[in-house]
């Protein structure tokens, strides 16, 4: 081995950590930089009238069909929740649970927060329900905040991918079982 064949090898290793250590300082400035709020949408066209589709959304036999939860399920329950209500979610892999507490509820929304587990930020969410031509367009919304250290940011940034395909399970269940 020659003598040479060191100290090249060195150059090339000094020169490959500078850049990784030059790409995780650059994504740890856009982080700063990138807000940690978030605020997802999706709608559905269900071809219900309005007035019966509100009545029947969190019906305890109902809710727990339609309502996705990744690796878990809302709790069932008897009877319809009412403003002020809370109802468990449980995950199938842990012991951890979650709540979901309605805000507030009238022919045309629904507002309620979910909190997925304990330690965990709530999530506000709104569902809207509007008269579209003998259908009722379902429209869902959540607004939050994540507060995962230099992570959040970038998780906020993708959570309309994230979060997105578990609503769009939810609303087609609500449109399948609706119909």
């Amino acid at each position: 081995m020659s003598s040479n064949a060191h100290p090249a090898a060195l150059y090339q290793l000094r020169k490959v950590t500078r850049i990784a250590a030059l790409v995780i300082l650059t994504l740890v400035a856009v982080g700063v930089f990138l807000p940690s709020e978030y605020k997802v949408e999706r709608s559905v066209s269900i071809s219900v009238p309005k007035s019966d589709l509100s009545g029947l959304m969190f019906d305890g036999e109902f809710l727990t069909k339609w309502m996705f939860v990744q690796n878990g399920q809302v709790n069932s329950f008897d009877g319809v929740l009412q403003e002020g209500d809370s109802i468990g979610l449980s995950y199938n892999d842990s012991d951890d649970s979650g709540v979901l507490q309605i805000k507030s509820i009238n022919n045309d929304s629904f507002r309620f927060t979910v909190q997925p587990k304990q330690d965990l930020n709530l999530v506000q969410n709104a569902i809207s329900l509007q008269d579209k031509q003998g259908a009722t367009l379902v429209t869902w919304t959540i607004e939050g905040q994540l507060s995962a250290g230099l992570l959040g940011p970038y998780l906020a940034f993708f959570a309309n991918d994230i979060a997105g395909g578990n609503f769009e399970k939810s609303l087609q269940r609500l449109k399948e079982l609706s119909e």
